[in-house]
């Protein structure tokens, strides 16, 4: 499968302390693949890397054929990388609708000129992304909490909502920071269920997840890191048994 997104020899640190060291990894064109490692193994300073919130040591990133290492975070959004935290940033105050209408981008009536000169261009794509907003309201299952406040949603709506404003992007690739952490076992199986889902409509996703267990049941390919290096790629079967890996993890024992 050709790569949409190429990490290469990766390096990232802050003044001597190397967090990231000579990491490579690709995400296929239409990819499911998880990223797994004890705390502080790299992977979530991978993820900054490779979205553009700390700038590399080393190392390249390419997307969609583009070198993109030096591109700010809004521009890397732009050309439709787009990344989740470990901790959702909703809007509190705000709806669960409202929240995703937030979300679109290049929205016209954000600009004075265009309230005042062309408010049917801005009326007609108001209409477009609630239509859009609406729809994703139904594939995450967040239809009847569409007019409560985002601060009032469990963790695994707002992991689901935090999902949703991904998808406001249009991006090409996700990339999924612990999306069942804090979550209840059903909500773990819905946002799997919308992962896969989103992966058979050919979108390219990344995870990052300690669970291991439901990671390596959505997953046909995973990387294992271990003090900022990739240890072992593969099957999430393969993986796992890697004797690398189950060192890392509890002295041997997964």
């Amino acid at each position: 499968m050709t790569a949409l997104l190429s990490v290469s020899n990766i390096g990232a640190g802050f003044g001597n302390f190397k967090v990231l060291e000579g990491v490579s990894l690709t995400l296929p064109q239409g990819g499911l693949v998880g990223l797994i490692g004890t705390n502080g193994a790299g992977k979530s300073t991978l993820f900054s890397t490779i979205s553009g919130y700390i700038a590399p040591l080393k190392g390249s990133v390419t997307f969609a054929g583009e070198d993109i290492t030096q591109l700010a975070v809004e521009k890397r959004v732009q050309r439709g990388l787009a990344r989740t935290f470990q901790v959702p940033r909703e809007f509190s105050q705000l709806t669960v609708f409202d929240n995703l209408m937030a979300a679109a981008p290049a929205q016209a009536g954000e600009k004075l000129s265009a309230l005042v000169f062309a408010r049917g261009r801005v009326a007609r794509q108001e209409k477009e992304t609630g239509e859009k907003a609406r729809q994703l309201l139904s594939f995450l299952n967040l239809e009847r909490v569409a007019d409560e406040r985002a601060g009032r949603l469990s963790g695994g709506q707002k992991k689901l909502l935090e999902l949703g404003r991904l998808l406001m992007l249009d991006p090409k690739a996700i990339m999924l920071d612990e999306p069942f952490a804090g979550v209840n076992p059903v909500l773990i199986g819905e946002l799997s269920e919308r992962i896969v889902a989103l992966n058979a409509r050919g979108m390219s996703i990344l995870i990052i997840e300690h669970n291991l267990d439901e990671l390596s049941r959505i997953v046909p390919k995973m990387y294992a890191m271990d003090r900022g290096r990739v240890i072992a790629e593969g099957t999430p079967n393969e993986v796992l048994a890697n004797a690398g890996v189950r060192e890392a993890y509890m002295g041997g024992v997964v």
